[in-house]
């Protein structure tokens, strides 16, 4: 899957954010790492500038000798070894969350984002993907 590194640093840097806070430039971050990588821009410096904002936000993350897990990027293995039902489904919502990305207007991205991509990072039941899928695209401007 293409932006494979992107998703597991975004999950990461979600983690942080849900344990600190946004600051003034993670949405804008978040916003250009999906938009990126929609157009072909390069994964290696997405994920850096991604781990970079996880770290202004988590400072103690970088150099914690016994990490808890909550900002680490995801093991993308996870994904892979679920059901093939479940990976579409989160295939889906990474594309709902691009598509959102791509039509809103507001530079202030909504819980619902962060949450999005905060739900690809665990192993959930069909309905609630599809649920969030739902909740993302009524958010869409069309």
């Amino acid at each position: 899957m293409q932006g494979e590194q992107m998703i597991s640093a975004l999950i990461g840097l979600v983690g942080a954010v849900s344990n600190n806070g946004r600051t003034e430039h993670t949405d804008g971050v978040i916003r250009r790492a999906f938009l990126q990588i929609r157009n072909g821009g390069s994964e290696q410096e997405i994920v850096e500038a991604v781990h970079r904002e996880k770290f202004a936000i988590s400072p103690d993350c970088a150099i914690c000798k016994n990490p808890c897990g909550n900002t680490s990027d995801y093991d993308m293995a996870r994904f892979h070894e679920a059901s093939e039902s479940i990976q579409n489904r989160k295939l889906e919502l990474i594309k709902s969350i691009g598509a959102y990305l791509e039509s809103a207007q507001e530079e202030k991205l909504p819980d619902l984002i962060y949450q999005g991509i905060a739900y690809l990072g665990y192993d959930l039941q069909e309905k609630a993907y599809v649920e969030m899928i739902e909740q993302i695209h009524g958010k869409i401007i069309r």
